[in-house]
């Protein structure tokens, strides 16, 4: 992808390194860090990369693996853990980079990068530390609820103590930037992620909704499989993976009108969102959400939820439905009805010029004028 990067003479000559958490996944977050190193000739720091997930080395990228996904990696309180201890104890080789830009829950490492220009790209606060804890917590039952409190005390600690040695705070939404407010007391500049890493387009009309949202609790893609159960003539395609993947197979299991993929290929996604009618995400108050700006690329409406940073993405009524945050079953089905194969194609243009605001360009050149104004 050629992207038209503006001057970034205050740039020139640095030495520039990203650190990913881990690339555990093949989402929005960990391409638009790829993007940004390639646009900026930065090297990657990660503390372990999935076999299903990007590679930067693939890119060309210089990357550094500071351990490897084995283990208990795929628990998510085990892997925050993991995360942290690599950043603190593994990342010495930082102090020969000028600049630190951080990415996920690898902030610990900053107390290695004293000196440095240090740069937070925040997809969110750490949920399960702040605004879903009690969530979280009411799942847990004896041992796991009596460890997770000091757990949770410890790291939101730790990230608190991390976060004001930052030299620029940068929001994925307006969304997040009032959840860093809110919980950390902290300004930050609102740059939001690109949707265009990947060629998605229009290719045509099909007679099926798409979703591929990972298969999280939060992503609530089982309420989604759900009410499908409930219209055997409307078709239904999720293409993604996660922990929930069993539990919404068997949702769907007997409905012939609902397809369950697996994960699927970069090539197979393009031609999947760009051959849908449309598609639904209706997750639990998004940071930003990726997905509907990846479909509105493709001039395809999206099913969302009037809450989180979905509420800065679709426009209800012009380039999508937007449902009310505590919907129920029947209302995503009333909303499919609603959203008609002719309702869809009216849309396309309103949904293609929505998503021009969300490009690689935007990204990178916000980035890069953000940072140059600290040097």
């Amino acid at each position: 992808m050629l992207v038209v990067v503006k001057n970034m003479s205050k740039l020139n000559n640095k030495k520039i390194i990203i650190l990913q958490d881990y690339f555990l996944y093949k989402g929005g977050g960990e391409r638009s860090m790829i993007e940004l190193a390639k646009a900026l000739g930065a090297d990657i720091a990660t503390s372990f990369i999935s076999k299903d997930a990007f590679n930067p080395r693939d890119h060309g990228i210089k990357t550094i693996e500071l351990t490897t996904e084995g283990g208990f990696s795929h628990i998510p309180g085990w892997r925050f853990l993991k995360v942290q201890f690599s950043f603190v104890f593994k990342t010495r080789f930082l102090k020969k980079y000028d600049i630190i830009i951080y990415s996920g829950d690898c902030i610990s490492a900053v107390h290695n990068c004293k000196d440095k220009l240090n740069v937070a790209y925040v997809h969110t606060p750490p949920r399960h530390l702040f605004d879903n804890y009690k969530i979280r917590l009411n799942e847990y039952k004896g041992l796991k609820r009596l460890i997770f409190r000091p757990y949770v005390w410890v790291s939101r600690w730790r990230y608190k103590r991390a976060i004001p040695k930052m030299d620029l705070l940068i929001a994925n939404s307006k969304n997040v930037q009032k959840r860093i407010k809110k919980y950390l007391g902290m300004a930050s500049v609102v740059i939001y992620p690109p949707g265009d890493t990947l060629n998605f387009k229009w290719i045509s009309q099909g007679d099926y909704y798409f979703s591929w949202a990972r298969l999280y609790d939060v992503k609530r893609v089982d309420k989604i499989v759900e009410a499908f159960t409930k219209m055997p003539e409307k078709k239904l395609v999720v293409a993604s993976g996660g922990p929930e993947l069993e539990k919404i197979k068997k949702i769907a299991k007997g409905h012939d009108n609902i397809k369950i993929l697996n994960w699927i290929s970069d090539e197979k996604l393009l031609e999947l969102i760009g051959n849908c009618l449309a598609t639904i995400y209706i997750p639990l108050n998004e940071d930003f959400g990726m997905s509907p700006v990846e479909s509105m690329m493709a001039g395809k409406p999206v099913v969302g939820v009037n809450e989180g940073g979905l509420k800065e993405t679709i426009i209800d009524d012009k380039t999508g439905i937007l449902l009310k945050s505590d919907f129920n079953i029947q209302d995503i089905a009333r909303a499919v009805r609603e959203l008609t194969s002719g309702k869809a194609i009216a849309m396309r243009n309103a949904c293609e010029e929505q998503a021009k605001k969300f490009s690689v360009e935007e990204f990178i050149n916000g980035v890069a004028e953000n940072i140059e104004s600290k040097i």
